[in-house]
């Protein structure tokens, strides 16, 4: 077999775990970054998808991917991006990595699965050097697929009943925990993290189309809180992510995406 179908090859057995769209747009909040010598943190990797994509990324820009990217998984046996080794790490103990050692820490599709979320998040800021970021990705249980799902049945789509046996978790996809936007806020601020962003990976059609209706019930509802919160004394640190919930982006988005600078 010639290198280029080898390479090819390898790149076939590595299968994203969560949509193409999410990496996608992950990799477009970098495109404005100086990116020259920094240092990348796939927490969570999985199959090895991410880090792919992000080797290309680099490669692609001039910049040597090889040492700029580490990757690690409960399961690093799955990993299969050959470029790249995977280290075990255990995400509800403390990860195996020096304090403030990354610039950017991606942790993607990774905290609906664990039990203690304020946890992961309290490491992924320990990993973060001052000044660098954090992308952390979960499914939207916010947009209007999720809340209806849950008015009618009281689960939502890919949080459903689940086995009670530890090892049976894994074969229904592993998600234990549904987080939305605020709380991940929240968990953030908590930790020490100084700015904070929202963003969706893609619109749901189906949530795009029934969505208006709704949206303008919950402006209707959002502007009755927000009187009612503006007498909180921590109503102004707060404000951004109470109002996030009942954006249209909120709504209609597929997957959340925080980046939080430290």
């Amino acid at each position: 077999m010639s290198p280029t179908l080898a390479v090819e090859s390898a790149k076939q057995s590595v299968i994203p775990y969560s949509h193409p769209a999410t990496t996608d747009k992950l990799l477009s909040l970098l495109e404005h970054e100086d990116l020259e010598g920094k240092r990348f943190l796939d927490l969570g990797a999985g199959n090895g998808y991410l880090s792919w994509k992000l080797h290309d990324f680099l490669e692609v820009r001039g910049h040597n991917p090889v040492g700029m990217i580490t990757a690690c998984d409960l399961y690093p046996e799955k990993f299969n991006f050959d470029k790249i080794s995977c280290m075990y790490a255990d995400f509800s103990d403390r990860v195996p990595l020096d304090d403030e050692s990354f610039d950017y820490v991606f942790s993607m599709e990774v905290i609906e699965h664990v039990p203690n979320q304020l946890h992961l998040i309290r490491e992924l800021y320990r990993l973060v050097r001052p000044g660098g970021k954090m992308f952390l990705t979960t499914p939207n249980v916010l947009n209007l697929n999720s809340r209806i799902r849950s008015l009618f049945t009281g689960t939502m789509p890919m949080f459903d009943i689940l086995p009670i046996e530890d090892n049976g978790v894994t074969g229904v996809d592993g998600h234990i925990g549904p987080i939305s936007l605020y709380y991940l806020y929240f968990f953030a601020k908590l930790t020490g993290f100084r700015t904070i962003d929202f963003h969706i990976d893609r619109s749901k059609k189906s949530a795009t189309f029934f969505s208006p209706l709704f949206y303008a019930a919950s402006q209707v509802c959002r502007i009755f809180h927000d009187r009612r919160r503006r007498n909180l004394p921590y109503w102004e640190e707060n404000k951004s992510a109470a109002r996030a919930l009942n954006q249209w982006q909120t709504f209609v988005g597929r997957t959340i995406i925080i980046e939080a600078t430290k």
